[in-house]
């Protein structure tokens, strides 16, 4: 059974290994057109990626609790006032929904170098006396 120093050591080796592998250097007329069109990539990528802050079910469920409580304040006898109402209800049902769907989802199993990774806590199975004598 080789050591873990010994196993730790070949996979510094093989990292190493491929470090030195350097791509081969680009041709320069594709520098020279990348140095030229780069600019125009840049303002491309900073208009069409433009950050949005991400909604959660909890955003979409406050939203609709707030469009139904204005609502409501707002002028609740009208017939326009009772359709937003009514969507801020569908809103919220909706929103309802999707969190327990996301609840329900299995947690996606994770991998290091092609293995799965055993995250479970293995000390919470054994008994007290077992966690005591340090088994």
């Amino acid at each position: 059974m080789p050591r873990q120093s010994d196993r730790i050591q070949e996979e510094v080796d093989e990292l190493l290994a491929k470090i030195e592998k350097f791509p081969p250097r680009r041709p320069r007329s594709r520098r020279i057109g990348d140095a030229i069109t780069a600019p125009l990539r840049a303002l491309r990528r900073g208009l069409s990626g433009l950050s949005l802050p991400r909604i959660s079910a909890g955003h979409v469920l406050l939203a609709a609790i707030i469009i139904i409580v204005i609502a409501y304040v707002a002028g609740g006898s009208g017939d326009i006032w009772r359709w937003i109402i009514v969507g801020g209800i569908a809103l919220f049902i909706a929103a309802f929904v999707m969190s327990l769907r996301r609840q329900s989802r299995p947690p996606a199993e994770r991998y290091w170098r092609d293995r799965p990774i055993d995250l479970e806590d293995r000390g919470s199975r054994r008994s007290f006396w077992d966690r005591w004598r340090g088994r």
